[in-house]
């Protein structure tokens, strides 16, 4: 999946990478891990939900937190959100409000 636009038309497949810890390329053994899976499809996954969380609320006290990605979040990252009181800000959102639509998510 070279091709950028093919690569979209899976992102809602974000499911996957919440089960997947190393995927096998190759028969020579090659591996890669989910991070880089996320990274190719352009998806944040949970491990960056979790360094955000720690950085925002741990080392920076903040009181309001905004994670904003121009891709998808996958389930177990919007979970992690939800449950730390994060607010997530995806592509689709990014896409109305540059449309000219209100972002609910900051009401």
């Amino acid at each position: 999946m070279e091709s950028k636009s093919l690569r979209h038309g899976v992102l809602g497949r974000t499911d996957v990478l919440d089960k997947v810890t190393a995927l096998s390329l190759l028969p020579d053994g090659m591996h890669v891990t989910t991070a880089m899976v996320a990274a190719y499809f352009e998806v944040a996954v949970s491990p960056d939900m979790q360094r955000f969380v720690g950085a925002a609320k741990v080392l920076h006290s903040a009181e309001v937190a905004l994670f904003v990605a121009t891709c998808p979040f996958t389930s177990e990252a919007l979970s992690i959100a939800t449950e730390t009181g994060i607010t997530v800000v995806h592509r689709g959102l990014l896409e109305q409000w540059t449309a000219g639509e209100p972002l609910e998510v900051l009401q």
